[in-house]
């Protein structure tokens, strides 16, 4: 499937979160994926009729070209996680810490009472 240039995206200047909620011939937009060498795997809106012959050329990008969304959500979940590993690390020296201070205060008690 081939896209549009993106000049042709300027058409719509009538916008609802980013993209318009009807093409130029009252369709509603569908969500595609290019398959271009450029574009390889990015997301557009495009004419439910594009390349059966009555389409109207509507064309705008769902993203930002580098804001992917799910590129954002994965950089998120990454933050996340590594905030999730550090608590658990933290937590895991205090434990060893804790662990040590016992085990040392345990041989102290023993060689306490075996003198």
């Amino acid at each position: 499937m081939a896209t549009q240039s993106s000049s042709q995206g300027s058409r719509s200047s009538t916008k609802s979160r980013g993209r318009r909620r009807t093409c130029f011939c009252g369709e509603r937009p569908v969500l595609r994926t290019s398959s271009t060498a450029e574009n390889s795997g990015r997301r557009f809106w495009g004419c439910v009729n594009f390349q059966i012959g009555d389409g109207c050329d509507y064309f705008a990008w769902a993203e930002p070209e580098g804001q992917d969304p799910q590129i954002q959500r994965l950089k998120n979940k990454a933050s996340s996680l590594k905030e999730e590993l550090q608590k658990a690390e933290r937590k895991f020296v205090l434990a060893v810490g804790v662990g040590i201070l016992g085990w040392t205060m345990a041989g102290l008690l023993l060689c306490d009472r075996l003198n």
